[in-house]
Parts: structure tokens; sequence; C-alpha cells
């Protein structure tokens, strides 16, 4: 099933609305990368390897962002395949500076919210479970102490949360959506003169 709100930009794919959340969180996490990288330098080498991740993940952007600009969706397994490489990315980013310590797991919401946002329950779950164990792991090795595993825990039940509050959000919309479209255009001109 095809929710309404997914023809937005112009597709009929389970994925077209969700493009342009997953396109622009994207160049959030680019951003704050970026200005994370600048603010607090790592060393060299550790900066080189920053740099790198961050400007692969802002040239896939700017395939996926023309799609959107141009009202043409990407094939659902390229946004899928960015997701995942953004979380891949998040995950690298964090081993390489440190895992626990490294305050880069607040990343992980952002891309979490967006692909809770833009993706079917399902495939939400199975990215939120792939950024839960990889920080899990990440955390688990590289905590200094037994109690800060504690720590691990709850930031893992932090993005778990972000998860599951996006996709909510996204199951209420889309039933309000689906209301409109059945109650006719009439009522959808009605709300929209309200909203103005």
């Amino acid at each position: 099933m095809v929710n309404r709100a997914n023809t937005f930009f112009g597709g009929s794919g389970e994925l077209s609305q969700g493009q342009g959340v997953i396109v622009y969180a994207r160049w959030v996490l680019v951003a704050a990368a970026m200005g994370f990288a600048l603010w607090l330098p790592a060393p060299l080498a550790q900066l080189r390897v920053q740099a790198f991740l961050i400007l692969l993940l802002a040239i896939g952007n700017f395939f996926l962002h023309a799609q959107v600009l141009r009202r043409r969706p990407a094939p659902d397994w390229v946004v899928y395949g960015a997701s995942a490489a953004d979380l891949v990315a998040i995950t690298a980013l964090l081993w390489i500076q440190g895992g626990y310590p490294s305050e880069l797991y607040i990343f992980y919401f952002p891309a979490v919210l967006a692909i809770s946002v833009a993706f079917s329950t399902e495939h939400a779950a199975v990215y939120t479970i792939s950024a839960v164990s990889a920080y899990a792991v990440i955390g688990a090795l590289t905590a200094p102490f037994d109690a800060e595993v504690l720590t691990v825990v709850v930031r893992c039940l932090m993005i778990a949360a972000v998860a599951v509050c996006g996709n909510q959000y996204q199951r209420i919309e889309g039933a309000r959506l689906a209301r409109l479209s059945a109650a006719g255009p009439g009522l959808a001109r009605l709300e929209e003169e309200i909203k103005r």
C-alpha cells in the first residue's frame, strides 16, 4: 500500500516523500559533522579520515538532492543504501574518535529520526536495530568502567526512542492524509483554508 503522502515529490513509490526528509537530514548531518571537525579538530590522520567520510556523504547527497529537486525520486534501493551509508559513516567516525568518550553518537539521532519518518516501520526497525547494535558494541568495547556500560545502555535506549517517536509521527500523519483523501477534495480545500 502506497501512502498518499508519498506522492509529494512526484513519485508513486514508497519512498518518494521520504526522500526529501532523508536529503535534508543528510545535509544537517554533513554540516554538523563538518562543524564538529572544525570546532574540535582531531589529530591530522583522524581529521583526514573524517573529512573524507563527510565529503563522501555530501557527494552522495548531491545525487539524491538533485533527484528531489527534479521531482524524480531515486530508486528505493539507492535511498536505502544511502541511509545505510549514513549509519556506517557515523559508526566509523565514532570508532575513529575512540568510541565511548566521543560525543559523535548524537549523529545517530537525526539519521534514525529521518529513517523512522521516511521508511516503513519494518525498514525503520531494521535500521534502528543496526544503529543501536553498532553503538552498543562500540560502547561496550570502549567504555572505561563497568559502570559506564549503563550510560551506553541509556544512549541505546535514547536512539531507539527517537525512532519510535519518528515512526509514530509518520503513522499519525499518514492516517490524517488518508482521511483527507477519503473525504474528498472539499475537506482538503477546507483544511488548506484553515491553515492560511
